[in-house]
Formats: structure tokens, sequence, C-alpha cells
């Protein structure tokens, strides 16, 4: 360790004496690793970290599969009311079945109005998830009925900008469509199911709403029974459809349904373009690896007299080896750091990106694991860099 510390003071002492070579490679170094950092944090949140819920592994996202006549090219179809309760009940394989659709709803009273987007949900759908309130209650069962429903649960985003982070919200009441709406609760932060949504509100149906079937316009998601695969729940799904073409005929002929994992359902549509931009900053890495490792072995080509002494004065190869090692890991660490900082910026400017199409655009940070990949790029980059001046 003794040899190393006075490596890394060497080669401080090396770079400080050429600042405007030690800059330009720092500052390709820090594009290079800044960009794969940020990729990664995208890449580890979306693609890697479990969802933010307990067991997800559970969650399903349900579906109708349409005629393929009707509507070809088609896997996945909103669902329709009535198709919902039937599943919800005639199925063996779901803890919880929860539907939920998207409503804009007139914010007043406070301000000046405006919109704000709502998740209407069944009163099951925050258990569904297992997700607790920060503080207060989620929807309650019974507030789906017509005279019950003017209750909302709050986003922690919405709840820190309309009411300043006011921890005594619950029990008061907005205006919602200028109607009064108890708020019950606070959901925690970064949770945003379904995308962009502001508040949740009780689904409240009539019965002739509940009779519907020929009108599709919610989403449906469920938990697994512990024990039950994703191809059980498609079988009794497959099961539960058949029998709903031969007793609704007139509305469910041809009418399927299709079990996707939820975190598929998720980021599936972004999963391709996130692997090839990941492939994309880390060819950008590479160019960046051979421009500093050329102007590396420039400066280590105008250094051969210092290396002929250092060998004649008894240095071995090995020991000249780590001297230049320090020099090149010392750039990249230190590119590193700056990679941080134009990473810290590059997720901001993703998840705003990403926010109206991924519900999982809160989750995108710098956390340990993306830190730990930083520091294992930079090193690695430091080694890439000096291995054309290892063989000179």
């Amino acid at each position: 360790m003794g040899i190393l510390t006075q490596d890394f003071k060497y080669a401080v002492r090396v770079l400080l004496k050429s600042p405007g070579f030690a800059a330009v490679a720092v500052l390709v170094l820090a594009l290079g690793i800044g960009a794969n950092t940020a990729i990664f944090s995208v890449v580890n949140a979306v693609l890697l970290r479990p969802l933010p819920y307990q067991d997800p592994g559970r969650l399903v996202q349900v579906w109708h599969v349409p005629p393929a006549k009707s509507f070809p090219g088609m896997t996945e179809f909103s669902v329709s009311a009535a198709n919902y309760l039937d599943w919800r009940d005639q199925n063996h394989v779901f803890d919880q079945l929860a539907i939920y659709t998207y409503a804009t709803l007139n914010l007043s009273g406070k301000g000046q109005p405006e919109s704000v987007t709502s998740a209407v949900v069944s009163p099951n759908f925050f258990s569904t998830l297992r997700v607790q309130p920060l503080f207060g209650r989620a929807i309650a069962p019974g507030e789906d009925q017509l005279g019950h429903a003017n209750v909302v649960a709050l986003s922690h985003a919405f709840w820190r900008e309309h009411f300043g982070s006011d921890s005594g919200i619950v029990g008061h009441n907005v205006t919602l469509n200028q109607q009064s709406y108890a708020v019950v609760g606070v959901m925690p932060p970064r949770f945003e199911m379904p995308s962009s949504v502001q508040i949740w509100t009780p689904l409240a149906w009539t019965d002739a709403e509940r009779a519907v079937r020929g009108e599709h316009h919610f989403s449906v998601i469920g938990r697994l029974k512990p024990g039950i695969d994703l191809k059980q729940a498609q079988a009794e799904m497959n099961a539960i459809s058949s029998r709903l073409e031969q007793q609704y005929p007139a509305d469910d002929k041809g009418w399927g349904a299709v079990v996707v994992p939820l975190r598929e359902e998720l980021v599936g549509s972004v999963r391709p373009a996130l692997l090839v931009l990941l492939g994309a900053v880390a060819f950008v890495l590479l160019i960046a690896c051979a421009n500093v490792a050329n102007l590396m072995l420039a400066k280590t080509l105008g250094r051969r007299k210092e290396i002929a002494i250092r060998s004649a004065l008894g240095a071995s190869r090995a020991r000249i080896v780590q001297q230049v090692l320090s020099e090149t890991v010392l750039l990249a660490l230190t590119g590193g750091i700056f990679g941080l900082l134009i990473a810290q910026w590059g997720v901001r400017l993703i998840s705003a990106f990403l926010a109206d199409q991924l519900s999982l655009s809160p989750e995108i940070k710098l956390d340990v694991w993306v830190l730990g990949f930083t520091l294992a790029v930079s090193v690695a980059t430091g080694v890439l860099a000096a291995s054309p001046q290892l063989c000179v």
C-alpha cells in the first residue's frame, strides 16, 4: 500500500506538470463514463431492480384479447366492467384482481382552477400492490358505492406542491369537479401507479354500468396466489373466457384474455431501446479510451529517457507498469468523479423525458449499485487506456 500511495502521489505530480493534457483526458473520460453511468442508472431501475412493491414477481396485468378479424394485430385490449367482475368472481388463481382507469378532474377552491390527472380505482387497488400510505389510509372497501365515493388519496408530489407538505391534510376537503372530496391519505414518495397520476379516487358503478360488456375502458392488475405460475393463470383465464363467450355470444364472441407480468408490461416497450442505447454509450466509452490511450502513448514516448533511467537504476518492468497504470487509473477515477456530475444531470433529463411513458421513472437515481458500476468502469477504463503503453 505504501508503494501504491507513492505511485499515486508521483502520478499527481506528473499530471500537474501537464495540466492541458490532464484536463483534456479527464474531460473525454468524464463524458464517456458519465454517459454510461446515466444509461446504466436507467437500466438498473427499469430492468434490473425489483419493482417497488411487496413480492413483485406475483403481480400481473390482465388484458382482453380482441377478435382477430375486428382488431387485426392487436393482442392487448382494455377491459369491460362486466367481464372484469366475472373474472374477479370466477377465478381461482388470483389473490386479488383490481381495476382502474384514468380520469381528468378539475381542482378548484384554492388559487386558479387546474386539471388534475386522476386514477379511478377499485378499493382493493392498493392492497393488490401491497402499498401502504405515507400517512392516513388508502381507499377503503365500501367507498366504491354511490354516495360514499367522494374521497381522495393524494400522490406525494401533488401533496407537496399543492398543500406544502401539510401533515394535517387528512380529513380536509378538496373541490374536484365542483364536488367536495375528503382527503383520506397521502401515498409514499415515488409511488406512481398508473404513470403520471396525481390523485386516486374510488371507482363507483351504477347497476347498469356493472352490466356493460361491449365498452372497454379499464385496465386490470392482479396478484397471483402463492404457488401459481403464469401458465396456470393463463389457462384459468382461457377457461373463463370460453365460458363467457358461450354465455354472452353477442358481446364476448372471439374475446379472450392474456396475463402479462407487470414488469414486462411496464418496461416491455422501452427494453430494446434501452439495451441499444447502453450498447451505444459503451461504444462511446471505448472511443474515449482509445483517444486517451493515444494521448498517453504519445506522452509515454516522450518520457522514454526517464523510463530508461528508472530501468538502469533497477526498476523492474512490473514496477514501471504499475507506475503507468497508476497514472491512467488516476485519470480515469478523476474522470469518473466528474462523470457522476454529468450522470446526475443526465438522469434528471432522462427521468423527465420518460415520465409520461414509464411509471418507473421516479425510481431512476444514482444509488449504491450505480456508484459501484461507475467505480468499476473507471478502473477498467484506466487499465484499458494504459494497455498500449504496456506494450511499448
